[in-house]
């Protein structure tokens, strides 16, 4: 896989045909992927543009980082980079240095290639530590502790500790930098059921409505949804990044004094909080519209 030696948020894509995908360009199948994270990469948009190499890969790792933040993998002790392959005809995704996928191999290939590097536990949540060195401290510990960490310049890493609404926060020092993580595991299907429910209460069909209500007791709410649906649709939605990935985390920094100070700290886990229950919130609409295109009683 040779690479260069240079270095619009796609909206919610609709249910696509099997012609239409192999014909997607790498790039619009990239702004598509970013924008299950709500990551506007602008990939289309900057190649259509003549952008240089250098600046398109830099483009194009940026916008990947801020994505894997955001889907929760916990794989923040990796290093990811995506770059035009040789000849600029397609997207490679690195960890590394060393190529492990092409954006045209889609994105269940993605999303079991990066499956494979991440691990874990039953909530959902990532067994991998962020820090290869470092003060390590459980989740529980006192506030009065992690304010003693927090003004300390050592490096440091919190283990998961629960927080409002199902989720779950984690804080790491590394450098100059301190990192905040909210997440709240949701699974691309989960987020999907989530969706198809918003979908099935909206029809103002009572009728209809009872209907699908009564499918979902055995097929879950997406089934049911899908079901009503042509033959394929099942198909096309699992072609669709929405089946893959999807929201689950954001990430928050401070820097400087800021990194040190426990009430900036406190304010910052508030804030990505906030921002992760509106991202989540945004992506069941976005899916919701995703579901309800084309969907017919008949």
């Amino acid at each position: 896989m040779p690479l260069c030696s240079g270095q619009n948020r796609g909206a919610m894509a609709r249910v696509k045909t099997k012609d239409e995908r192999q014909t997607t360009s790498p790039f619009a199948a990239f702004d598509a992927l970013m924008a299950t994270a709500a990551v506007d990469s602008g990939a289309q948009a900057l190649q259509g543009s003549g952008t240089d190499p250098d600046t398109m890969n830099a483009a194009l790792t940026g916008a990947l980082v801020q994505a894997l933040r955001r889907w929760g993998l916990g794989l923040h002790h990796l290093r990811f980079e995506a770059r035009l392959t040789e000849g600029g005809q397609d997207i490679a995704l690195l960890e590394g240095g060393r190529p492990t996928a092409l954006v045209s191999e889609g994105p269940a290939a993605l999303a079991r290639t990066l499956e494979a590097m991440g691990a874990a536990d039953e909530r959902g949540l990532s067994l991998w530590g962020v820090l290869g060195d470092g003060h390590r401290v459980p989740g529980d510990t006192p506030f009065a502790r992690l304010r003693v960490l927090i003004e300390d310049a050592r490096d440091f890493e919190t283990e998961w500790s629960p927080a409002r609404a199902g989720a779950f926060t984690r804080t790491w020092r590394a450098g100059d930098t301190l990192f905040v993580e909210v997440a709240r595991p949701a699974s691309p299907q989960a987020a999907l059921s989530d969706a198809a429910w918003d979908v099935i209460t909206s029809i103002k069909d009572r009728t209809f409505q009872r209907e699908l209500m009564q499918r979902s007791e055995e097929a879950g709410m997406l089934g049911a949804l899908l079901g009503a649906r042509h033959a394929s649709a099942r198909a096309n939605l699992a072609a669709l990044p929405e089946a893959h990935f999807s929201v689950q985390a954001t990430v928050h920094t401070l820097q400087g004094p800021q990194a040190r100070n426990p009430e900036d700290y406190r304010a910052a886990v508030r804030q990505a909080t906030e921002e992760l229950d509106a991202l989540q919130a945004q992506v069941t609409r976005q899916l919701a519209e995703v579901l309800r295109h084309g969907l017919k009683s008949s």
